[in-house]
């Protein structure tokens, strides 16, 4: 099974590895090598990339939805909530369905997953779920969620789909479902695309990020599973967007309404179709229980977190797909 690393889909560049497992960008921008063999590099009218997209909907999910459902180089399956994150499944099912209609994309299936997260589980500041249930600067609109739980559906997807790509940004708790209840069809994916935690970013208010912090056991358990995991951080992330990389119809409503100092979500989706966006650093990796959030270095091992990601790079993704919109 090829892993997937950001940039993999595209380019296949590969880097040397040092004695404990670790793999470093083989130049400049260049992107992390996958655990086992490379993905071929992607050819003009190849096909798209099949997704199926885990979000809890804030302002940057918004964004990050939106950048892959116009994205030429992935093609969107499917969506489940996040119940543990930053909305409801009722609430974040319409901001769904008023994202398909505010960018006239034709509407995929949309699941619901639990609301109850793991006993380390932190619940997000109620005002930002107040704002994240309001749309963000999408207006929602009645949604009807297929009938059958988020692990359900993505485990269809995998059995369905080859080559699938999970990309995951909120907390873990539908990922870790999958792979609980659903075993042989989470083996099946090629990779998993993640937002989630921070590797030396200052905590906010005891928080080091909350997509890990929110459901810390279910992320424990996909940072240790089989499938090939890629993980964007907090403070991998870019400080600032100028307003003009988004300044686009929906989009742009969204980065007006939100102002967030980073777009950690949309930066997480650019640079999955993004070669040269930063650089990775594969190992094992852990949670650190002392502080909510916090990613730690554990050895060897097959996740790939990227380090940095490159303001100019992103930004020019961000052009080239919204303005095209």
């Amino acid at each position: 099974m090829a892993a997937l690393a950001a940039g993999a889909l595209l380019s296949g560049c590969a880097a040397p590895a040092d004695l404990d497992g670790e793999v470093l960008a083989a130049g400049p921008g260049a992107a992390p090598a996958p655990a086992s063999a490379p993905a071929p590099p992607r050819v003009p009218g190849a096909p798209a990339v099949p997704l199926v997209v885990d979000t809890d909907l804030g302002a940057d999910d918004v964004l990050a939805l939106a950048f892959l459902l116009r994205s030429p180089e992935v093609d969107v399956r499917a969506v489940t909530v996040a119940a543990t994150g930053l909305v409801r499944c009722e609430p974040g099912v319409d901001v769904v369905a008023g994202l398909f209609s505010a960018l006239g994309v034709e509407p995929v299936p949309v699941a619901c997953g639990r609301a109850d997260p793991g006993p380390a589980g932190r619940a997000f500041p109620a005002a930002w779920r107040s704002a994240a249930e309001a749309g963000s600067g999408v207006t929602p609109v009645p949604g009807t969620p297929v009938g059958q739980p988020a692990a359900d559906l993505l485990a269809e997807q995998a059995r369905d789909v080859p080559g699938l790509v999970l990309v995951a940004i909120g907390p873990m708790t539908n990922v870790a479902d999958l792979a609980a209840r659903h075993p042989d069809d989470y083996v099946r994916l090629t990779g998993i695309h993640a937002m989630a935690g921070s590797v030396s970013g200052p905590p906010v208010d005891g928080v080091a990020e909350w997509n890990a912090a929110a459901d810390p056991e279910s992320l424990t358990a996909v940072l240790t599973s089989s499938v090939p995991v890629t993980v964007v951080p907090a403070d991998a992330v870019p400080t600032g967007t100028p307003a003009a990389a988004l300044a686009a119809p929906v989009v742009g409503r969204v980065a007006a309404a939100s102002a967030l100092p980073s777009w950690w979500d949309l930066a997480a989706a650019a640079a999955l179709v993004t070669p040269d966006a930063g650089t990775g650093e594969r190992g094992g990796w852990r949670l650190d229980p002392s502080e909510p959030g916090r990613l730690r270095r554990s050895g060897a091992g097959t996740v790939t977190v990227h380090r940095s990601l490159g303001a100019p790079a992103l930004e020019a993704q961000y052009t080239r797909v919204f303005r095209a919109s």
